[in-house]
């Protein structure tokens, strides 16, 4: 038996990140018009953070069929995002799972309260080489040593961390101003904060790092 969650649920979670994946390296858009007028086109599911039914990914035999199925256990993905969490359970958690849906929802309203004017891309990034230019050499080299990462945390050198390997580093030891220059960057959509322990994790935009490799 499957603990599946109702279509009341499934309708509130894919609003709650205006239909978007709520892993932050896709962001993908899951719904859209269909050729006819009077349909839409839907790629996104709710994924079960902790699985439906034992055997499941994530299976926690702790909740009960209700908690379950809640609001609580549920994700929007696209579908390619489902299927990939749940073919590598121990990689996706439901600890990192839970830390894209809070993100998903703090990105989602961020751009609902956003009115402000929008900057060209063009001045941002003369802004920020002049802000920031040591912090952005050191991220061009890494980006070019490492083209398919995205993540970084931020650390301090004399910090104990056990890194996974695929994340990039920069420490408050090498650039005092850290933090405001990565709020800045937050600040411009560049980054997404995507932290779930206690150090704090971010994100590139596919278009941050394709300036930086350029």
């Amino acid at each position: 038996m499957r603990d599946d969650f109702p279509v009341n649920i499934k309708d509130v979670l894919a609003k709650r990140v205006g239909f978007r994946c709520s892993n932050p390296s896709c962001r993908q858009l899951t719904s859209g018009p269909q050729t006819d007028p009077s349909k839409a086109i839907n790629v996104g599911v709710v994924a079960h953070i902790t699985a439906a039914s034992p055997q499941g990914p994530r299976y926690d035999p702790a909740l009960t069929p209700d908690e379950r199925s809640s609001i609580n256990n549920g994700i929007w993905l696209c579908q390619t995002c489902a299927k990939l969490v749940d073919n590598d359970p121990i990689r996706y958690s439901a600890v990192t799972l839970e830390a894209w849906k809070r993100e998903a929802e703090k990105e989602a309203i961020k751009e609902l309260e956003s009115r402000r004017h929008r900057i060209p891309k063009s001045d941002v990034f003369t802004r920020l080489e002049r802000l920031m230019p040591l912090l952005l050499i050191e991220m061009r080299q890494d980006i070019s040593q490492h083209p398919l990462c995205r993540e970084f945390v931020l650390l301090k050198s004399n910090w104990a961390y056990w890194s996974k390997g695929n994340e990039l580093c920069y420490y408050f030891d090498d650039h005092p101003d850290l933090l405001s220059q990565i709020q800045i960057l937050e600040n411009y959509s560049l980054v997404r904060e995507i932290t779930y322990n206690n150090v704090q994790r971010y994100i590139m935009t596919e278009e941050f790092a394709q300036y930086l490799g350029d």
